[in-house]
């Protein structure tokens, strides 16, 4: 048997993984500066902020499954250069908004066009990466978004500051001009035309494989879980007057999985998701339960580098389950089941995280966080033993 590995930094796959780093960078650096826009420009109150985000992701994912079911019919290709042209002209609407309600129209539309974007680049990534490197090269790939976790915020704070909202949106429609060329440019093998599948009737598996389920609800529970770091961090911070010590806490995080993430792909690899999981779970559960007892800066900085290991690391995993759970014609069915089970956890989290917080404390909030990964490390027992990749 030849041990020769194969390729995996393509040029398609190095396009597919910049365009990542692009889209997110965009979808960052708005994320941070748009509540203090709609204080500052457009006179709306601070508790309006969070709807920003909630709109955008609501019809990201009510358009998932839809363009998971396109992405089995018709050119990957084709999809990809319309989605990030689609992209680049969401971004010229920024210029326009002059209300909170304009705002959140717009907020939609690039909601639905991410929603359909994020959807076939991660299919197109798990067509490029070969099936025997698949968890590494997801990795790699993930990292881009990691990466625009730490630029995005930083970029987008730096204008927001200055006060210079209309330099950012020029920012970032030239960031998705750069999608919309590295879209033209990418190779997807056997993508040359549009693909003669009969049209089916609906129905539930159409966008939702019941394959993928089993880890695709691993994922849901693991977001709920970080979703009490994405929404509350600074304000538990701010609680604890460490705010100072929260900026570090995010950086500290992205160095930790940005280092990790390529070790855990390689190992997955070589010895099954498995362990690898496991191992993240507990080590995301510890990082957890380091935070709920935090009184001082450099515990607080401490659990974020715990958390970078654990559940930096996991979600490419996941994703590579999610993947190889279902044969290659399915793919992007799978795509789209993962990203949505994120958002959703994500959306869900943010509402009972925020519900305990404020019936109980925010230490309160990350031990119960802390006990739903535990949780999840005994369902992960039952749904590992089952064996449920998808035979290739």
């Amino acid at each position: 048997m030849s041990t020769k590995k194969e390729p995996l930094w393509t040029k398609s796959f190095i396009n597919i993984t910049l365009m990542s780093l692009f889209i997110f960078l965009v979808f960052y650096i708005l994320l941070t500066a748009l509540p203090l826009f709609i204080t500052e420009k457009l006179g709306t109150s601070a508790d309006k902020a969070g709807w920003l985000l909630t709109v955008f992701l609501i019809f990201a994912i009510i358009v998932r499954p839809v363009a998971g079911g396109w992405i089995s019919r018709f050119s990957q290709k084709k999809i990809l250069i319309y989605s990030t042209t689609a992209f680049f002209v969401a971004c010229l609407f920024y210029f326009f908004v002059h209300s909170f309600a304009v705002l959140l129209v717009v907020r939609a539309i690039h909601g639905i066009i991410f929603g359909i974007i994020t959807t076939v680049k991660g299919a197109v990534s798990a067509e490029l990466i070969p099936m025997t490197r698949r968890a590494e090269g997801l990795s790699y790939y993930s990292m881009a978004m990691g990466l625009a976790m730490v630029l995005g915020p930083v970029i987008g704070l730096q204008f927001a500051s200055a006060s210079s909202y209309n330099a950012m949106f020029v920012i970032c429609a030239v960031l998705s001009v750069f999608n919309v060329l590295l879209a033209m440019i990418i190779t997807i093998p056997g993508d040359n035309a549009d693909k003669h599948v009969a049209k089916e009737k609906f129905s539930f598996s159409n966008i939702v494989d019941p394959r993928t389920v089993p880890y695709a609800a691993m994922t849901f529970i693991s977001a709920i879980a970080y979703s009490s770091i994405s929404a509350f961090l600074s304000l538990y911070a701010k609680e604890l007057d460490l705010v100072t010590a929260a900026s570090y806490f995010f950086i500290v995080y992205a160095v930790c999985m940005l280092l990790c993430r390529p070790f855990v792909g390689k190992a997955a690899d070589q010895y099954g998701p498995k362990y690898i999981i496991f191992s993240c779970l507990a080590i995301f559960a510890i990082g957890l339960f380091v935070l709920q007892m935090t009184t001082a800066g450099w515990m607080l900085i401490v659990a974020g580098a715990i958390m970078g290991i654990g559940y930096g690391s996991i979600t490419p995993i996941y994703q590579t389950e999610v993947m190889s759970s279902v044969p290659p014609e399915r793919v992007g069915v799978a795509s789209s089941v993962f990203f949505n089970s994120m958002d959703l956890g994500m959306a869900v989290g943010a509402a009972v995280m925020g519900i305990i917080a404020g019936a109980s404390s925010y230490s309160t909030m990350y031990l119960t966080a802390c006990i739903i990964i535990v949780v999840a490390f005994f369902l992960y027992m039952y749904v590992s033993r089952k064996g449920r990749r998808y035979q290739q």
